[in-house]
């Protein structure tokens, strides 16, 4: 990526220790492996509640409220999130976790480059799970450039 954006530039000469897992039910599966990664790094991570998968269980109106509340404030918590995007999708509820999170300062860093531009727009590092490293800690601090060519 080639822009710094402003919540790149709001986290300069910090580095990231807690992180919230940002994730559609269709990709739970991506999300515990991105997890265990982020954690196995020493990172406090938060996660979407895995017990409520869409995929295999109705959620009502009054849960959505409650989660989606419950969500925002894992990710005002966080020093960062990590978007899963698979196959660049992101979903309606990750792109108001997305705008959240870098209307706070946060870091953004997804799986896989979103397709939706308004999306695309805020995110300052591309990282796929499989390529989660020490250099997550440092997103904060120095141009993606430099760390995720």
């Amino acid at each position: 990526m080639e822009n710094v954006g402003s919540s790149q530039q709001a986290m300069e000469g910090r580095v990231i220790s807690s992180v919230t897992v940002c994730s559609s039910s269709k990709f739970y599966d991506l999300a515990q492996r991105a997890t265990d990664a982020l954690r196995a790094l020493g990172l406090v991570v938060y996660t979407p509640r895995f017990d409520y998968n869409e995929e295999h269980v109705v959620v009502g109106e009054a849960d959505k409220f409650r989660l989606t509340h419950e969500f925002l404030a894992k990710v005002a918590r966080s020093d960062a999130v990590y978007v899963i995007a698979g196959g660049g999708y992101t979903g309606v509820s990750v792109c108001i976790e997305v705008g959240y999170a870098h209307a706070l300062g946060k870091a953004v860093l997804c799986s896989e480059q979103p397709t939706e531009f308004a999306v695309r727009a805020l995110v300052d590092a591309v990282v796929p799970v499989d390529e989660i490293s020490e250099k997550v800690r440092l997103a904060g601090r120095t141009s993606t450039v430099d760390l995720f060519p």
